[in-house]
């Protein structure tokens, strides 16, 4: 019985000893899982960690180039947060404006340092360009004046941060600034602070000022030009008008070239002030220059002609060309009863002629229909103090014949020669 219950005994134990021994094995189990996974845990956590050191390596790395851009950059660069407070400035922005760069410190400089373009009026708080950007605006290429300190800026090393960074202004002298500004928002659309640009644009503002002296000056000159053509083209005019005087009382007015609009109130108006001037009475218009009288050019010496009727002076015609005076006939123009004669020379011989046959059907004591004062004729006829030509010294009239003739020898030759002419 005893050995019964010791193989009964030594079964249970087997059997014990076989539990245990499935126990530890899914233990071991469980623990190789464990340790498998605590290893995979550090290999994953060994991997991140190098993953984070190259993502500081990398985000240090593209901070240094950022940095070196800003440093580089000629531009001025100023980042603020949303109370106003400066969170990065580059070397430019040091340079053109100091600490005031950001609002809050222009706000409480002793003196002000942002000055609108004028350099004069100071620029408010509410209108720095960050203080604007911070209410949402966009500050697009506004010009402000500053007369900052600007120190040349250093890094920590005590070496400048960019060798392209120029030179400072000393204080007083003044920079012109353009200055773009906008707003920084989060995703959710609040503002989380701003950023602005500064570009120095005194040699801009410069040349812009040495443009506009120069365009000034350029206007004077061109003013000034423009003076000197309208006096070359008034003393063209006048040459290629000329109105000559071949006696007392006889005017001359030869045309050469075309006779239009503009040109035909030009003679007139010349013509008409040396009669009133010269007190004429006779004017002959040789055309002999003129190759075309159309209808046009036909009305414009009608026009003349009259015009110096109403003002008491005849006209004669002289030179009309045989092409011309078939024109006139075949367009069936005619002159007003203008006489013509063929030439300057037979035009004034017939004007002397007919002066002299009136004259002498004057009454004892007149002249030309007027009293005669014995000092060479009518007052308001009279040349600078000069007797008139066929007046004699002792106030005879060189043409005082019954027949007609003069008296004056040297009239007496001219028109004898143009009578036997």
């Amino acid at each position: 019985m005893s050995e019964e219950l010791l193989k009964q005994e030594i079964s249970g134990l087997k059997a014990r000893v076989q539990e245990l021994e499935q126990l530890l094995a899914g233990q071991d189990a469980a623990s190789q899982q464990q340790s498998t996974r605590l290893e995979q845990a550090v290999a994953d956590a060994r991997e991140r960690s190098e993953q984070l050191e190259r993502s500081e390596d990398e985000l240090r790395r593209q901070a240094d180039i950022l940095r070196l851009v800003l440093d580089s950059m000629t531009d001025g660069v100023a980042v603020v947060n949303d109370r106003g407070d400066l969170l990065l400035v580059n070397p430019a922005a040091e340079r053109m404006l100091g600490a005031v760069a950001s609002p809050i410190v222009a706000a409480q400089a002793a003196e002000p340092a942002l000055f609108f373009p004028d350099g004069e009026t100071a620029l408010p708080e509410e209108a720095h360009p960050l203080a604007l950007a911070l209410k949402g605006e966009m500050v697009d290429q506004l010009e402000i004046f500053t007369r900052a300190p600007r120190p040349t800026p250093l890094s920590t090393e005590g070496e400048p941060r960019s060798a392209r960074v120029a030179d400072p202004v000393h204080h007083g002298e003044g920079l012109h600034l353009t200055v773009t500004a906008n707003p920084m928002r989060r995703r959710d659309g609040s503002i989380s602070g701003a950023v602005a640009v500064f570009r120095d644009a005194t040699e801009k503002k410069r040349l812009i000022e040495d443009l506009e002296s120069r365009n000034r000056e350029f206007s004077d000159n061109e003013q000034i030009k423009s003076e000197l053509v309208e006096r070359l083209r008034l003393a063209i005019d006048e040459i290629s008008t000329p109105i000559l005087e071949l006696w007392d009382d006889v005017l001359a007015l030869p045309l050469i070239g075309v006779v239009d609009s503009h040109r035909s109130m030009q003679i007139m108006e010349r013509l008409l002030e040396e009669i009133v001037h010269r007190q004429s009475r006779h004017v002959i218009i040789d055309v002999t220059g003129v190759e075309i009288i159309d209808t046009r050019t036909a009305d414009y010496f009608l026009k003349l002609f009259k015009a110096v009727a109403l003002l008491g002076a005849r006209c004669r015609i002289t030179g009309v060309r045989p092409a011309v005076a078939q024109t006139l006939v075949e367009l069936g123009i005619e002159l007003g009863g203008v006489r013509a004669s063929r030439n300057l020379k037979h035009a004034l011989r017939d004007i002397l002629r007919d002066a002299s046959i009136f004259s002498a059907r004057q009454p004892h004591g007149h002249r030309n229909g007027f009293p005669f004062d014995g000092q060479g004729g009518p007052p308001e006829h009279r040349t600078h103090g000069r007797l008139p030509k066929g007046y004699g010294r002792a106030g005879r009239s060189f043409a005082s014949h019954s027949d007609g003739s003069s008296s004056d020898p040297g009239e007496q030759r001219f028109l004898s020669k143009e009578t036997s002419s």
